[in-house]
Order: structure tokens, then sequence, then C-alpha cells
């Protein structure tokens, strides 16, 4: 499925990688994990590395997890992964299963962001743009 979300943002580039797909936005990053992947801070080091030459530490972003597929996340490389980024502003998580929505209020544990979690990529792209705007 394409992520293609009425927005005000264009992708800026596109990195089909092992794990997943992850579309770059001006201020907004996307991430599709593949089916039945198991996310490490180690299977992800390509894609952190993306995300550091691109918004740097300086040009604030959100990151919305578009949880299409079913996949584990090693939970324990959450914070470290999120303090890498001092420009890492929030977090959405975007389910049309139920079940996996209630599970991603637990991330709220791991990330002291804030956090958003919805049924459509509509309303990440427009919390995630609210947030921006804010400059939380």
């Amino acid at each position: 499925m394409e992520i293609i979300p009425s927005t005000r943002q264009k992708i800026i580039v596109e990195h089909n990688l092992e794990v997943g797909k992850f579309l770059f936005y001006n201020n907004i990053m996307v991430s599709e994990f593949y089916e039945g992947v198991h996310v490490t801070k180690e299977n992800a080091a390509e894609v952190i590395l993306i995300t550091q030459q691109i918004y740097g530490d300086y040009k604030p972003f959100v990151y919305i997890s578009h949880r299409l597929n079913s996949y584990s996340m090693d939970t324990m490389g959450y914070k470290e992964v999120a303090e890498m980024f001092p420009n890492f502003k929030g977090f959405a998580i975007v389910s049309q299963n139920k079940y996996r929505r209630m599970l991603a209020s637990l991330e709220k544990l791991f990330i002291k962001k804030p956090i958003g979690v919805f049924d459509n990529m509509d309303s990440a792209f427009f919390w995630a743009e609210k947030l921006l705007e804010k400059g939380s």
C-alpha cells in the first residue's frame, strides 16, 4: 500500500531497505516495517543514519510508524535511539487494528515525547503538522 496522505508535506526521498520502507518528508518521517521483521537498533542502523543525514541535529521532525504489517520491536533501544535526535518532536502510530493501537499506548513508557495513536495516516499527518507548528 502506498503512503500518500493529503498533506502539505512533499516527499524528499524514499528508501526501501531490508527491514522496511521509509519515506522522508520535509519534517516528517514515515516507516512501514515489513511483515515478520524483528526490529532492533542494529538492523535499523541504516535508517537511523539516513535520518541523521536528512534532519541532522537541528531540523525538527516527527516520526510516524505506519503499522500495516505484523512485526516485533526491541523496546530496549527506543529511548537510546530517541535520544540520538535532539530535534525529534513527536511520535505517531497508525494502525487500523484496535488491539495494536491499544498496545501502542505502552510505548509511551519508553518515549518521553508527545505520542499520538491513530487509525489513519491523514489524522497522523495533521497531528504531526500541528505539533511542528507549536514548536514542541
